[in-house]
């Protein structure tokens, strides 16, 4: 419990005494209160009127992530089961000392409602360089969050050198020497990169290389407009087995780059457009040929989901799919170690969040209505706000809702049993999306997504 009346407020030098275990987030916590103009020392120091001791916990945690801060007019011991959690709350602690320059005396703890909290970047349709998706993952750890999603393919660019497709690769991208900084800085900060290479959409950029595995154009009926043939460069044709090896020499030519990874996110949405997808007759006599004549053409995404995941798992990654065209087929069965990221319910034959609850699933919530910050405010998004947040009372378990007469209730939420949530809620991500690149500066973006950002990440733990 916070008291009001009593506050820590160093004046004169601080000591951080710290366990061994804790050394690297005690010198930490030094330098980052020098930045502060605070003189700081590490270890007992004479004249240190003010000390911080950092010690392993001698409580049970239900997270390492889990911490606790006590607070005194003279010093402040921070406790926790591994680094992780000091590094959790050492950055709570100087939320509060930046907020007022002081830290109201009392005990405070912390603990994370899900394990992965995440910003997920699209840094393919828009180059953002390697110094701003740093600075990125610094304000992410600041505010708690522990993941980030990097979207580097895309149909508008590829923005990560190749060495195995360099023809595909857009002018302006991260290089692996920053891709490895990148990673490193991740490392040291406790934030898990999940790489974000979409397939068997969203690959124009990829595709413009190799017409010869783009999906065939749709089969219309012979008075249908011409303009409502839809563009399939973007889509690779799954029915040929060669570009199963595409997609997989690409995976291969990243892999090691990400070797220390332990997820992937591989796509699967918006393939093609899913209500239309009877007007690609390719996909469906592909599965009825393979898995007999009640397939679909879900059924061969699916499969080839499957596949892809398959071949992630032999490289040491677990496969992440969105929500939109999966749970849809009538033979093919989505492999059950599949993560599920839910985004969307916009259309009335997508699975609920419900079905995949029911089938045993793993799901994150992406909730595009409250966490979509979508360049130009593309397909009628808004920017997200603190405000609208705080409105819709969200908190992790909270999904986008369903299409109007779908259900009885449009609600769709996971609410938390015994203080916690079922272990099928992974997480919950924020998104930036760079549909139309040029509607905000990088330097904008990083403006227009701090606060809601700082809204959703508070909502993601437990403080008390």
């Amino acid at each position: 419990m916070v008291t009001a009346r009593c506050r820590w407020i160093p004046t004169t030098t601080v000591a951080i005494v710290s366990d061994l275990a804790f050394r690297h987030e005690a010198q930490r916590l030094a330098t980052d209160f020098g930045v502060r103009g605070l003189a700081t020392a590490i270890d007992d120091v004479p004249g240190a009127e003010f000390r911080i001791v950092v010690q392993v916990s001698s409580q049970p945690t239900t997270s390492p992530e889990a911490a606790t801060i006590e607070v005194s007019e003279k010093s402040i011991v921070v406790s926790a089961s591994a680094p992780v959690g000091i590094f959790r709350a050492t950055r709570h602690l100087l939320s509060l000392f930046d907020a007022a320059g002081s830290v109201p005396c009392g005990t405070i703890q912390i603990s994370p409602l899900v394990a992965e909290r995440g910003l997920h970047i699209d840094a393919a349709r828009k180059y953002f360089d390697a110094q701003w998706l740093k600075d990125r993952m610094r304000e992410a750890a600041s505010l708690g969050l522990n993941v980030i999603q990097w979207h580097f393919s895309e149909n508008e660019g590829f923005r990560l050198e190749s060495h195995a497709f360099p023809q595909i690769v857009s002018k302006h991208h991260i290089t692996r020497d920053e891709a490895r900084e990148i990673l490193a800085l991740a490392r040291d900060l406790y934030i898990e990169i999940i790489p974000s290479l979409d397939m068997p959409g969203h690959l124009r950029k990829a595709l413009a290389a190799f017409p010869e595995l783009q999906l065939p154009p749709a089969h219309l009926a012979p008075d249908a407009e011409p303009l409502a043939i839809p563009d399939t460069g973007h889509a690779l044709n799954i029915a040929l087995p060669e570009a199963l090896d595409f997609a997989r020499a690409l995976i291969d030519d990243f892999a090691d780059l990400f070797a220390e990874c332990q997820s992937w996110h591989l796509g699967g949405d918006e393939f093609v457009d899913f209500a239309r997808i009877t007007e690609y007759p390719v996909l469906a006599q592909a599965a009825q040929r393979t898995f007999g004549s009640d397939a679909n053409g879900f059924d061969l995404l699916t499969d080839f989901v499957n596949q892809i995941a398959s071949h992630l798992k032999s490289r040491g990654f677990t496969a992440r799919v969105w929500n939109d065209g999966m749970l849809r087929g009538n033979i093919v069965q989505l492999n059950p170690e599949m993560v599920l990221t839910w985004w969307t319910n916009w259309h009335a034959h997508m699975r609920p969040v419900s079905d995949a609850l029911a089938a045993n699933y793993r799901i994150v919530n992406f909730n595009d209505s409250l966490f979509y910050y979508v360049l130009g405010e593309n397909a009628g998004y808004r920017y997200p706000s603190a405000e609208r947040i705080e409105a819709a009372n969200w908190h992790p378990g909270l999904f986008p809702q369903l299409p109007a007469g779908v259900s009885a209730s449009p609600i769709q939420e996971i609410k938390p049993e015994n203080g916690g949530y079922p272990n099928q809620l992974v997480g919950a991500f924020f998104s930036i999306w760079s549909d139309q690149p040029d509607a905000q500066t990088p330097a904008e973006v990083a403006v227009g997504i701090r606060e809601p950002l700082a809204e959703f990440a508070a909502r993601c733990w437990q403080i008390s």
